[in-house]
Parts: C-alpha cells; sequence; structure tokens
C-alpha cells in the first residue's frame, strides 16, 4: 500500500507541475486547474497501475514496461482527442511540422506520467544510475519550463509555456528508453546465466 501512494503521489506531481503551466499560468485560472487535474490523473494512474499489474503477469519484464509506456500515451492521446478536443483532425489546415510534434508531445506527456513513478521507484542497483539522471533531468527540466514560461514577454508567453513542455517531455523519452534497453540486458544476462 506505502509503494502504491508513492506511484499515485509521484504521478499526480509530475501532471501538476505541468498542468499548473498549461492549465493554470497560460489560461490564467491559478486554482482553476486543480480540480481537473485530480480528476483526470488520479483515474489514469488507478487504470494504467492495474494494466501493468496485468502485463507483469504475462510478459518478460522488458515487454510489459514496453506496453505499460504505450499503453498510457494511448490512452492519453484518446483523452486529449476525445475529451479535450486536441485531435489532430481539428484543424484540417494545421501544418504537419506543427501536428506532429505536438500529438508526440503529448502522448510523452501522458507516458511519462505514468512512467515517472515507475522508473523513481525502481530502486535496483542496476538503475539506480539512471534514476539519479532522470530525477536530475525531470528537475532542472520542470525548472526551465517554468523560468522561459514566467520569462516570457506576454504575446509569446503560451509559445514558450507549450514548447518548453514538449521539449521536457519529449526529452524524457532517452531515459525510458535507456530504461527498458537496462531491462532488456538484465533479462538477456538472467537468460544466459540460467542456461549457463
Amino acid at each position: 500500500m506505502k509503494h502504491s501512494l508513492r506511484f499515485f503521489s509521484i504521478g499526480l506531481l509530475v501532471a501538476a507541475l505541468e498542468e499548473f503551466i498549461t492549465q493554470g499560468v497560460l489560461k490564467k485560472s491559478y486554482g482553476g486547474w486543480i480540480i481537473p487535474t485530480i480528476v483526470a490523473f488520479v483515474p489514469f494512474l488507478v487504470l494504467v497501475r492495474g494494466i501493468a499489474w496485468v502485463l507483469e503477469k504475462w510478459l518478460t519484464e522488458a515487454g510489459a514496461v514496453l506496453i505499460y509506456y504505450l499503453s498510457a500515451g494511448a490512452i492519453g492521446l484518446l483523452v486529449e482527442w476525445f475529451l479535450i478536443g486536441l485531435s489532430p483532425w481539428r484543424d484540417p489546415n494545421a501544418p504537419v511540422s506543427l501536428l506532429v510534434p505536438f500529438q508526440l508531445g503529448m502522448f510523452s506527456f501522458w507516458g511519462g506520467v505514468a512512467f515517472a513513478p515507475r522508473l523513481i521507484l525502481d530502486r535496483r542497483e542496476t538503475v539506480s544510475r539512471l534514476r539519479k539522471s532522470y530525477l536530475r533531468f525531470l528537475i532542472l527540466g520542470m525548472a526551465v519550463v517554468y523560468g522561459v514560461t514566467f520569462a516570457a514577454p506576454q504575446k509569446a508567453h503560451f509559445a514558450a509555456g507549450i514548447l518548453s513542455v514538449l521539449i521536457l517531455f519529449l526529452g524524457l523519452n532517452f531515459f525510458y528508453a535507456r530504461y527498458l534497453a537496462l531491462l532488456i540486458c538484465d533479462q538477456t544476462g538472467e537468460h544466459k546465466a540460467n542456461r549457463g
């Protein structure tokens, strides 16, 4: 139970740090973002936690982690498209060069909200360096997002905030890929040890 509470706390914290910028600051709703964030992300985290539990029963750890991340990102995109209205077909004239990174960024954000607790709570020695690097990048990245958003001139406020959030969450994919690679290496090493 204690581990579950930390999982939900970390996931909500990551979501809240981003939502404060995109829903609070950029929309000038400094308190209005709190309840919608809780209403959206608590059920999301419960759902992905359940998905992880099922996947871990049927797949290797690396396979479960990959499907977990892809599922979380896909669920998030469905929320963005059908509940929030940020679908790629909303504006048929939107340039693909902006549309693709924006959609990938939303996918990465939702995937990151689900993946951050998993990576941060993994206390294995083989993950230690990656976990510390990830935390530094996440904390520094959030500080940059806040700094850029608050420092940008009023006319560029929205673009600066959204762009910095997209860059951060797209950048976090590097750590998720490294984590997956570590799991595959661990799995391969265990397999070889069991055969030898």
